[in-house]
């Protein structure tokens, strides 16, 4: 018994998973924005009129990570956590976390049953993915629920960086794939050779050409008790 057409779907689908949900995890553009003019200057209860929309700054932030560009020097640095964090801020990095590990699992257990085992059902397996695809939709819905206020500043046309749609996409393909863990079939090799065999059997129930060398068929020709009990021998057929 080998692994059917979905299960193998099934395992790249991991593989390509695992690497969007790393990818976007790492990368500091979950979000992007830019600070003007005035948005400095209302530290010191200050507006400027005309020139206070200017933009003097982008950032961009991740879950770890931030980056500040100010007139095209870009700099960035970790999170300071020793502050106090939000539990919503706290809620989705352990979330991405747990996302992150569940799926590395899940790739690395398809890679080896892909190269060291036969085949298989993937139910299990596919109940594991569907947790990690949970928890990865769950990162991103939080994410995306508490972002409204970025880098805990007002900031000018917060928008959502690459990198989140990058996770975001990962999260939905682990997602989907377990599906097909949990109901993909595995190959069966007697499969075709039952269909074989029922292709080849006649109306009259005898059978014709067989793979196997020697037959058994129900002979009733010279036999006076042929309506009673059937006399059953081998003969021999052509092989395919």
């Amino acid at each position: 018994m080998g692994y059917g057409t979905g299960q193998r779907i099934a395992f790249a689908g991991l593989v390509i998973g695992i690497l969007l949900c790393m990818s976007g995890a790492i990368a500091p553009f979950w979000q992007e924005g830019s600070m003007s003019v005035n948005t400095l200057t209302q530290i010191f209860g200050e507006k400027i009129p005309f020139i206070g929309d200017i933009k003097v700054a982008k950032l961009y932030g991740g879950l770890w990570w931030y980056c500040v560009e100010i007139l095209g020097e870009k700099k960035c640095d970790v999170y300071d956590f020793s502050d106090s964090q939000s539990a919503s801020g706290w809620a989705v990095r352990i979330a991405c976390v747990l996302n992150v590990a569940l799926t590395l699992m899940c790739a690395l257990v398809a890679l080896c049953r892909t190269c060291c085992c036969a085949g298989g059902k993937t139910i299990f397996h596919g109940i594991i993915t569907f947790i990690a695809g949970g928890l990865g939709i769950a990162t991103v819905a939080i994410f995306a629920v508490t972002v409204s206020d970025g880098y805990g500043m007002k900031l000018n046309l917060v928008n959502y960086g690459w990198a989140f749609y990058v996770y975001a996409a990962g999260a939905a393909v682990v997602t989907f794939v377990s599906f097909l863990l949990c109901f993909a079939s595995p190959d069966n090799p007697l499969t075709p050779v039952i269909i074989s065999s029922m292709n080849h059997m006649l109306p009259n129930k005898r059978y014709t050409q067989m793979a196997d060398e020697h037959v058994l068929i129900e002979d009733s020709r010279n036999n006076p008790y042929s309506h009673n009990m059937p006399n059953v021998g081998y003969v021999q057929v052509q092989s395919y």
